[in-house]
């Protein structure tokens, strides 16, 4: 590596000697093969330098001292690397390129294929779940149940983003599977609007077995091609993060965020136009699968003529990518961000849903219209992501990620307490505190992608994504599948009694949301092992070294979750064990 030290004679006062050991880690790997690279010290006079003006090198209204500006060492004889060490307009940037912009031409491609992606997923699971129901002849206990089983081809996102990085198809590594996610989500949708129309012209409450399980094949491949279609984007989009300087990286991150909630809002209003907000849906779901097919092909010529990308030839085979990878996942500041990621949504997504049920039946909004709630949820989002893009672009992320598990707590506690001990029960109150609450779901859009923009490698970023999404998705599933069982609400109080409103069952609710935000307060563990900021991450990454167990930790973690959330869900269909809790029954005889 790089070792500084001050010349014996210097010229100047501001001049330091940078001398490099051969064979060492280098601090910037980002150039080109056939740069010259120099054999002797190199000189470098800093007194040349200029900073842009207005900036904050150690957040928000820091001024260094005299001796942190001579040494670099703060107050806590921590380096950091302030003006003296670090020039914001020479290495602001991770990759070369040049400064994009989410909504201009040369990302028109990218744009229009997370208007793709974003749709085609959330769509998808708010016509698979009545179309279960309904055509299917399912029960609530086993829609859930393969609702589940059908998000763990989700934990492939790992090797999805593995194999995109190794093996380009025709030199790129994001449109072409930007293109194949999109086309195997929409052949698997066509051919389960066909199904649908094969039950509708049969007209029976029993449909024919292998209809149930073509139909359950088709809705996993067309979530196997969103998700091939998600990694395509949100790599892609940290990819031209890293090309924003400094002090503006991050914001490609936000706009893309921001559009991707207003994609949700489109596809809310999809929703009920076509499925409603009743039982019955008011457009034939072989329809309104035809349609979707179509909505979502429709960018297809887009992509193939705006979708910009460097070409890679640099494919190499899947062993030596997974060797590499594997080194990667060691490295302190990959699996440091990943326990981060990894704690807040394990922790922020536990909810006692029973409980919470209960609360909105006090308050009188439990028969609230599901769209207007989900548009306003994506609203206080999409304001927060602003937020944090006008203002908090370069905060400390400890003192902005705290955030997260004190909003989702707070204002639910504030709304439980007025409910539950009837002190006001007013569901326009209830509904503005709970609308608070999605601050927290905003902040935590944030957590899995912006440290990663600072430590993700060239050459490693899809699998890097993928893997970040992988184990969001394995915990997520995790706690869904415990909803019903470990995470049961009632648990703590008798359903009867809380329809009677009794003083004993209003403590009993009480004291059972309590513990749900005592455990969503846990999340604040995380921050432990999140970097401080953005150069505070590159020096982690640079120098913080490796941990030889993490790989095998986290290879150990991921594979204990994904064997119990399907062993969990393929209970649910045995009738000698879906009678126990743990799985959602109401217990065995």
């Amino acid at each position: 590596m790089y070792s500084f030290s001050m010349d014996k004679t210097p010229q100047t006062t501001n001049e330091i000697v940078i001398r490099s050991q051969p064979g060492a880690f280098q601090p910037s790997s980002y150039h080109e093969p056939d740069d010259p690279m120099p054999s002797g010290p190199m000189h470098v006079d800093f007194a040349q330098f200029e900073s842009p003006a207005n900036v904050q090198h150690h957040g928000q209204g820091y001024v260094s001292t005299d001796e942190e500006r001579r040494t670099g060492l703060d107050e806590n004889h921590r380096f950091v690397a302030g003006e003296q060490f670090y020039n914001y307009e020479m290495y602001g940037s991770l990759r070369k390129g040049g400064l994009v912009k989410f909504f201009s031409w040369e990302s028109f491609g990218l744009l229009v294929g997370t208007f793709s992606s974003a749709l085609s997923y959330q769509c998808l699971q708010s016509i698979t779940r009545p179309y279960m129901t309904s055509q299917l002849n399912l029960s609530s206990q086993e829609n859930s149940a393969i609702q589940r089983i059908i998000e763990l081809p989700m934990a492939l996102s790992f090797f999805v983003g593995l194999v995109s990085d190794s093996f380009p198809i025709m030199g790129l590594r994001r449109k072409s599977y930007m293109v194949v996610g999109l086309v195997l989500n929409a052949i698997s949708v066509i051919a389960l609007a066909c199904l649908s129309m094969h039950l509708e012209s049969l007209d029976t409450m029993h449909p024919p077995q292998w209809v149930v399980i073509l139909s359950i094949i088709m809705i996993a491949l067309a979530s196997f091609g969103c998700i091939i279609t998600y990694v395509a984007v949100q790599t892609r989009t940290i990819e031209l993060s890293q090309r924003e300087p400094l002090r503006l990286r991050g914001s490609i991150i936000a706009e893309y965020l921001i559009f991707r909630r207003f994609v949700s809002l489109f596809g809310s209003a999809f929703s009920y136009v076509t499925q409603g907000g009743g039982n019955k849906p008011r457009i034939a779901f072989s329809t309104t699968m035809f349609l979707l097919a179509f909505i979502c092909a429709l960018p297809l010529p887009v992509i193939l003529l705006y979708w910009r990308e460097e070409n890679y030839n640099l494919a190499s085979t899947l062993k030596v990518r997974s060797k590499i990878f594997w080194k990667i996942m060691q490295q302190k500041a990959v699996w440091r961000v990943l326990m981060f990621v990894a704690l807040f949504a394990f922790f922020l997504s536990i909810r006692f849903s029973d409980s919470s049920s209960a609360i909105r039946r006090w308050a009188g909004a439990s028969n609230d219209n599901s769209t207007l709630v989900r548009t306003i949820q994506d609203v206080v989002v999409i304001i927060t992501i602003g937020l944090w893009r006008a203002f908090f672009l370069n905060t400390n992320w400890i003192k902005f990620f705290c955030w997260a598990p004190i909003m989702q707590t707070l204002p639910g506690l504030l709304a439980t307490i007025l409910v539950a001990f009837d002190i006001e029960r007013n569901r326009y109150l209830y509904r503005v505190l709970i609308s608070f609450v999605e601050v927290a779901g905003g902040i935590t859009t944030l957590n899995p992608i912006i440290p990663l923009t600072e430590i993700i490698q060239e050459g490693s970023e899809a699998a890097t994504v993928g893997l970040t999404l992988t184990l969001q998705r394995l915990i997520n599933v995790f706690v869904n599948t415990n909803s019903q069982g470990l995470f049961n609400g009632d648990n703590f109080f008798d359903y009867n009694e809380m329809k009677q409103d009794t003083h004993h069952v209003r403590w009993s609710v009480f004291w059972s949301i309590l513990l749900n935000y005592g455990i969503n307060l846990l999340a604040l563990l995380g921050l432990f092992f999140l970097p401080v900021q953005k150069l505070d991450a590159q020096q982690l990454r640079m120098y913080g070294g490796f941990t030889k167990a993490a790989s095998i930790f986290i290879l150990i973690f991921a594979s204990v979750l994904f064997m119990y959330n399907l062993t969990m869900n393929i209970m649910t269909f045995v009738p000698s064990f879906s009678c126990y809790q743990l799985v959602g029954g109401k217990g065995c005889e």
